[in-house]
């Protein structure tokens, strides 16, 4: 199924004393309640005792789909100016109130809903709900404002326009649909942006904004009584009024298959293909959730092992179920190169087509059901993963439990896919659009889409047999030493049951050199495909087996593997792991098929110009260290590794006495030591000289003058990467540059506040540091229009320049701390999370404290630490600057 005002309707309520009565309660499950008020507003709550997260969400039946022909964008507009200001909080003031506890607040546009969220700590659930309730009834929708944010999403537009697969997107949804409004986008265009005015704000904000069409989602550590008496003191007095339901357009049925190829300025090309399907609420919905994972989730999919193992023909390849209220699609997307896109386009429809033909075996479709089951387990880590869950389904089925939904994936049948696969996978209902590099024509038209979707449904069928063809966080921690040198940290988390593995040898970029570069991405790509005993499809199938996820991770100081399951599955996916990390094949088949992947991930980078331009800036900043490298690796090197080569930088590495392996999840510390004991206990160590520091290892020196460079890209918009060499991890200082990066970052930041909410500059902009363990980096991001560069640039250098030369507010600082310290425990929900965060600890020596020391030291940064670090690590002489865009 891979981030609001009611001012005219308030205005005529003020005098008016109501009393609230609500319908009775419903305790839907344990813990999960459900209430409408008397005015039609809906409230959901979850109590989660003993968390110390919690969110609150705000759903408002408004989505792009509801706007009048005149209105395209108006919803995603409203979603901005939300958080501009009320009566009581002025611009900058909502998301500054639920940031200065440590808070979280957003808000997203669909095509049916609108969201406004915050994530906060337990104990402050209750400002959460009154920033949101203040900022979606009582926004002012300052005149001003408003311009600067049409400004604003302006800039966004530019920005997606330059995303090759946003485009690729928008074509599919514009050429599957020809009346229903998902085929517009739900941001609008620069046309409709341009011409709204505060007076079509209000307007549509009556017609939608109104109780019945309002659900509030709270999840954490409340109780349900407490929050409805909350939610009945902030919006029970809204009166329920009577509104027509809109009238959607029907989409049309499909007469005959469409194609339409788009052109742009990239090295790669893009493939998108589409049937419709049924609406969320339809019987056969839970059928093609089943059917996409089928073809394209994972790597053990259809349409990976035909496509990308077998015929070589893509880089990347996946499906998925568009299942919304209306109609919906059935979506196959991949990247390839542009010679490949006919023979891609019949590959994939032979593999939707088989569908039709032969009947799924029970192993393929009982492990893709335990997966999509296990998708909904692991949402259940995080408290806004559960309430988005609670919200939709609400919202699409009137019901928040997700359980009827499971229950119908776990009876799905292979005779119910086939069946399925006959009523929707047919040759008229095809849509198929492609993108290409501007200089490449691709012999394609809708005759000869004809032509490949006939050939692919007779190879389909003759694939088929004859016979077959049928109508908390780190505070208890256990450590472990093994005989061989291993370190096993194990905490014990029985809240969800799963658990989570990190393995973690010391490498990655700071292990590579210019000859090397890329060897540990090509490294870890490797290592789960294939070992001595299990080829890669084994390996594959025992991961889907176990409902879990198995990968190689490489990072700038650290590299290794990790690995998630379902907790009763600890014993089969540790031993997995041990034969990944003890045994790994490095067949030459396998790097074979790898190295096109990775070349495709250089190409990629080159196409996006954020990702181009923080390479160039780390190329030069860090010049002489190994930072400086590409973590993506060089071309020249990954045309040149052979597995033998990667073989032994890995067995130099990863040896057990440089391993630290991370558990989290609903284990017992013993059992899990047994375990471990058991499958690790006899790889012998070695010695090993590989992870002493070089002299590439010792950190650079600032640059002597500024270091500026511009790559020109035939886009809309720029984008620039100003910054300075920072802090080390261990560095008392990268404190204070926290606090910098923070003060300067979020809505409420000065970035944002100054850059974008008063002089509508710019659409993306942050702070960012880096703190490794030789160097560090701290700098500013923006993504601007051309013509706007120079007074960005200005504007960046005043806003550090009063760093240092005034000390940061009280409120700011207290503020950005309390941020810093939130993120910090936000960021350690998921087992996953937890392991990582213990194996790095161990690795880079901090200490199985380091959570409290690092929450300790934030709280002790005062004004006068925030100057002095301002002044040491701003440099206006020493800088490196990167423009890259737009000519």
């Amino acid at each position: 199924m891979k981030r609001t005002p009611l001012l005219l309707l308030l205005t005529t309520l003020l005098a008016i004393i109501m009393t609230t009565q609500t319908t009775e309660a419903k305790e839907l499950a344990p813990h999960l309640f459900k209430e409408t008020l008397a005015n039609d507003l809906t409230v959901i709550v979850k109590e989660t005792p003993g968390t110390k997260v919690a969110t609150v969400q705000i759903w408002v039946k408004a989505g792009s789909i509801y706007e009048d022909a005149d209105e395209g964008g108006i919803t995603h507009l409203i979603e901005h100016m939300i958080f501009k200001g009320t009566p009581t909080r002025g611009p900058g003031r909502v998301a500054g109130d639920i940031e200065e506890v440590g808070g979280r607040i957003n808000a997203y546009t669909s095509f049916e809903y609108t969201v406004y969220h915050a994530t906060l700590s337990s104990r402050f659930w209750e400002r959460g709900l009154d920033v949101l309730t203040d900022a979606v009834l009582n926004s002012t929708f300052d005149a001003d404002e408003l311009e600067r944010e049409k400004k604003v999403i302006l800039e966004e537009i530019s920005m997606r326009n330059d995303r090759p697969q946003t485009r690729l997107f928008q074509e599919l949804m514009n050429t599957a649909y020809t009346a229903h409004p998902y085929r517009l986008p739900v941001i609008g265009t620069v046309e409709s942006v341009t011409g709204f005015s505060r007076d079509d704000i209000l307007a549509y904000m009556e017609k939608h904004y109104h109780p019945k069409n309002l659900t509030v989602v709270v999840v954490g550590d409340v109780r349900f009584g407490d929050v409805i008496a909350s939610v009945k003191k902030q919006m029970g007095h809204l009166e329920k009024g009577s509104y027509p339901e809109p009238s959607l357009p029907r989409e049309p049925s499909q007469d005959t298959a469409r194609f339409f190829c788009l052109k742009d300025d990239t090295s790669q090309s893009h493939l998108a293909l589409a049937f419709p399907i049924t609406p969320f609420t339809h019987p056969d919905t839970p059928v093609l959730d089943v059917i996409a994972s089928i073809l394209g989730q994972g790597e053990t999919s259809r349409l990976y092992n035909a496509l990308r193992n077998e015929k070589g023909l893509v880089y990347r390849v996946s499906a998925a179920a568009f299942t919304p209220k209306d109609q919906g699609l059935l979506e196959a997307t991949a990247t390839l190169e542009s010679d490949n896109v006919g023979a891609a386009l019949a590959g994939i429809l032979e593999e939707f087509f088989k569908l039709k033909y032969l009947r799924v075996g029970d192993d393929e479709l009982n492990r893709i059901k335990r997966n999509l089951e296990g998708d909904f387990v692991f949402n259940l880590e995080r408290a806004e993963g559960q309430a988005r869950t609670l919200g939709s389904f609400d919202f699409l089925t009137g019901d928040p439990r997700e359980d009827d939904y499971l229950a119908k994936v776990r009876s799905v049948s292979a005779d119910d896919i086939m069946e399925v696969a006959q009523r929707y996978f047919t040759p008229r209902n095809i849509s198929a659009v492609c993108l290409v590099p501007s200089a490449v024509d691709i012999p394609l038209d809708n005759g000869a889409l004809a032509d490949i979707i006939a050939k692919a449904d007779e190879a389909a069928q003759r694939a088929v047999p004859p016979s077959l063809l049928l109508d908390a966080y780190l505070n208890d921690v256990h450590r472990f030493k093994l005989k061989n040198g291993i370190t096993l940290l194990v905490r014990e988390d029985n809240t969800v049951p799963t658990v989570s593995l990190r393995a973690i040898f010391p490498g990655g970029l700071r292990g590579e050199t210019e000859a090397t570069n890329g060897a540990f991405a090509f490294i870890t790509e490797l290592l789960p495909r294939g070992t001595e005993k299990l080829t890669p499809r084994e390996i594959a199938i025992e991961i889907a087996d176990m409902a879990g996820s198995i990968s190689g991770f490489n990072g700038k100081n650290t590299f290794g593997v990790k690995a998630d399951f379902l907790a009763r599955f600890f014993d089969e996916g540790l031993k997995l792991v041990r034969d990944i990390v003890i045994t790994p094949r490095f067949d030459q088949a396998e790097a074979e098929k790898i190295r096109p992947e990775l070349l495709s991930q250089l190409k990629q980078q080159e196409d996006s110009l954020p990702s181009l331009g923080f390479r160039e800036f780390n190329r030069l900043l860090f010049q002489g260290h190994p930072y400086g490298l590409n973590t993506a690796g060089s071309e020249y090197a990954i045309k040149n590794f052979s597995p033998s080569a990667l073989k032994s930088i890995y067995q130099r590495h990863a040896v057990p006495e440089k391993m630290v392996l991370a558990v989290s999840g609903a284990v017992k510390a013993e059992e899990a030591y047994e375990l471990v004991q058991s499958y690790f206990g006899s790889w012998p160590g070695k010695a090993t000289a590989s992870q002493e520091i070089t002299e590439s290892s010792l950190p650079p020196s600032p640059p002597a003058v500024p270091e500026i460079l511009t790559v020109e890209r035939d886009k809309e918009q720029i984008h620039f990467i100003l910054g300075f060499l920072g802090a080390t991890l261990t560095s008392a200082d990268r404190y204070g540059l926290e606090v910098i990066e923070t003060v300067l970052s979020g809505q409420s930041g000065r970035l944002f506040t100054e850059l974008r909410d008063k002089q509508s500059m710019a659409y993306s902009l942050s702070a960012f540091t880096l703190f490794g363990l030789d160097t560090g980096s701290f700098g500013i991001y923006i993504g601007t229009n051309p013509d706007k560069k120079d007074d960005v640039l200005k504007a960046v250098w005043k806003e550090l320049s009063l760093l240092q030369e005034e000390a940061v507010s009280e409120e700011e600082l207290t503020k950005a701390k309390n941020l810093l310290i939130s993120n910090y425990e936000l960021g350690l929900q998921t087992h996953g999370a937890q392991a990582m965060e213990m194996g790095l600890n161990e690795t880079y020596a901090l200490g199985q404290d380091y959570g409290n020391r690092y929450i300790s030291e934030i709280e002790k940064i005062d004004a006068q630490k925030v100057l002095e670090v301002a002044r040491k690590y701003i440099l206006p002489d020493h800088y490196v600057l990167v423009t890259v865009g737009a000519k």
